[in-house]
């Protein structure tokens, strides 16, 4: 008990004094500033096309809102309780999960497409063009 009360105050006043031993704040600022690359040499984030992601979107949106109305509502007007099968529409919502799901996989698609996309980019060096191979 005594070794591991001794431990946990150890623990303690390193987790405490750790701080400490940081430095300047302005010395780290001015470190990272000159480590950081220019903006130039950056390549710009791949952008999804707005096909996949209008469509995937809506749909997922869509398909969301057909499962809370399905799961929710019931027809007595009053909200689900117990038995759920009986009183809300489990049907529609099933497709409105349905639904959703096909959005997600749309946006997945999407977003994979445009990871794999070619990238071309100018420059005061030239033109660059990079492609992603994988297999």
């Amino acid at each position: 008990m005594k070794l591991l009360r001794s431990t946990l105050v150890s623990l303690v006043i390193v987790g405490l004094s750790t701080p400490g031993f940081a430095g300047d704040l302005q010395d780290s600022i001015a470190k990272a500033a000159q480590t950081q690359p220019p903006q130039e040499e950056q390549r710009p984030p791949r952008k999804m096309d707005k096909a996949y992601l209008v469509s995937g979107a809506s749909l997922f949106v869509v398909g969301m809102s057909m499962a809370v109305y399905g799961f929710l509502h019931t027809s007595g007007g009053e909200f689900v309780s117990g038995a759920v099968s009986k009183e809300s529409k489990t049907g529609l919502g099933a497709a409105g999960l349905a639904v959703a799901g096909a959005g997600g996989a749309i946006l997945f698609l999407g977003a994979r497409h445009a990871k794999h996309a070619p990238s071309v980019s100018v420059g005061p060096g030239g033109i660059t063009v990079n492609k992603r191979l994988a297999w």
